[in-house]
């Protein structure tokens, strides 16, 4: 099967980490950020790890951006070589300024407008503290995600999650034979 899309952008509680341990062709970038920049061991159990977004304490590698852009420059070089996993990353300006700026296509995951409620239980479901679910999901904050994820001209794929879909259940629409 030939990738359509090598890098995936989506929000919170779409199914990243579930799918990059779930399947190896898949990375998530978001998690391997925040744990070298917090300095947090892959002992850390997932629970905990989602329940401390928001509040995981002073930064311990202030270069986690650095980081994480070189393990993404590493790993579209191999997607040219065709051996590159598939990026995950969650909404982060200066990666898409990156990706933009640098012609690299990707494909734009989110959910549907009217799905919120079901993305506050997704992120209670596994743990995120308050403080995180109520900045991801307020009624403004949701709506402005939604607005400007669909009036996005930028990505070459956007597909918009259905209620009850996760990252998971529509992954097979960015393979071709």
């Amino acid at each position: 099967m030939k990738k359509l899309c090598s890098i995936i952008v989506c929000g919170p509680a779409v199914g990243k980490t579930y799918l990059s341990k779930k399947d190896s062709r898949f990375i998530d970038l978001d998690s391997i950020k925040a744990k070298y920049k917090y300095g947090i061991s892959d002992e850390v159990s997932d629970e905990d790890f989602e329940k401390n977004k928001s509040n995981r304490g002073e930064i311990v590698n202030h270069d986690s951006f650095d980081y994480v852009l070189n393990i993404l420059k590493r790993e579209i070089q191999l997607k040219e070589e065709e051996t590159g996993k598939i990026i995950l990353l969650s909404y982060n300006k200066d990666l898409l300024n990156y990706i933009n700026n640098n012609n690299i296509e990707y494909c734009l995951v989110y959910p549907k407008l009217e799905s919120r409620i079901e993305y506050i239980q997704r992120m209670k479901q596994r743990n995120n503290n308050e403080k995180f679910i109520e900045a991801m999901t307020n009624e403004n904050s949701w709506k402005r995600f939604y607005i400007e994820n669909s009036n996005d001209t930028k990505p070459k794929y956007k597909i918009e999650l259905k209620e009850g879909q996760y990252l998971s259940d529509i992954i097979n629409q960015l393979f071709i034979e």
